[in-house]
């Protein structure tokens, strides 16, 4: 079987007075760990990013490298730094490798009407400031900055060893092979895991996910399956993980996730922050309802 990496997106979890729970943060990142988890992404978009203060990120990166640096195995820590000043991209990546992460991320400046030459800039900027790669975070749902590999200062960036991989959290899987073709040293990590067979199909390094905060044996047990001689099974199984997120994505993926492992596996994950909103009780009762038509048990595989 291929070395496929799964890396799990972290929550961002608080407690009561909405303060970063650091206790059940590790529960968290414990729990990764023994279900195999080759990774963990900190402060990505449901960790809810954007809503934290700057010193809240770089505490959660100093965090998770205490605890990467406590394990008994290899685990890739990847801090998002994203922002939308490049001033604050840097003091935060800075941070992280000051920390000791070696792993750095970034989606792009948004909000601005920025040229496809500002965004690239905005990568070397990163990079020159922490003497690294950095991963780009291409999540154009969100950011409304595509990444087209068909602009010339785009394929500059991607030639130019400033990008060392790529979450590639977009549609166009297609891509993939254009982003190779330039650069066959850029590692590829899936970002939707409904897109697993796809991204699969076109050799993608591995997988960063949001959903592995509990459904990382699942996507274990797919990619398992799709390098065997069992391989037609593994759609099915997509389809139900599928289903799961859908449900998440309709009622509100970090509240959903959070309740998950409340729920399920005892972990205190708290409330999202505003302006996110709490789940229902409806919201509860359907993703109940999913999880019990639909979660696997990948012993029974």
């Amino acid at each position: 079987m291929e070395n496929t990496k799964l890396i799990a997106a972290s929550l961002s979890i608080f407690d009561n007075n909405n303060q970063v729970n650091d206790s059940e943060m590790l529960n968290l990142w414990n729990k990764l760990v023994e279900e195999g988890a080759d990774g963990i992404f900190i402060g990505g978009s449901v960790g809810e990013c954007f809503l934290l203060k700057n010193s809240e990120r770089i505490h959660m990166f100093e965090e998770a490298s205490r605890f990467a640096a406590s394990t008994n195995r290899p685990l890739d820590i990847y801090a998002h730094v994203g922002a939308l000043s490049t001033d604050e991209a840097i003091e935060m990546a800075r941070a992280a490798k000051s920390a000791g992460i070696k792993h750095i991320a970034s989606t792009p400046p948004f909000y601005f009407s920025l040229s496809r030459k500002e965004v690239a800039h905005y990568y070397y900027d990163l990079a020159s400031a922490i003497n690294d790669s950095v991963l780009y975070y291409d999540i154009p749902s969100s950011t409304h900055i595509d990444l087209n590999t068909d602009d010339p200062d785009i394929q500059s960036l991607l030639k130019s060893g400033v990008i060392s991989a790529i979450k590639h959290t977009n549609l166009q899987s297609y891509r993939v092979n254009k982003i190779k073709s330039l650069n066959p040293n850029i590692t590829i990590f899936g970002g939707f895991e409904s897109r697993v067979i796809p991204m699969m199909g076109y050799h993608c390094n591995g997988f960063i996910g949001s959903t592995f905060n509990f459904m990382l044996p699942q996507y274990r047990k797919i990619i398992e399956v799709y390098h065997s001689s069992q391989s037609s099974k593994v759609y099915r199984m997509v389809q139900d993980t599928t289903s799961v997120l859908n449900v998440l994505l309709e009622v509100g993926l970090p509240a959903a996730i959070k309740y998950i492992l409340a729920s399920r596996y005892g972990i205190q994950a708290g409330e999202v922050r505003r302006p996110l909103l709490p789940l229902t009780l409806e919201a509860k009762k359907k993703i109940d309802e999913i999880l019990n038509q639909k979660l696997f048990d990948v012993t029974s595989l």
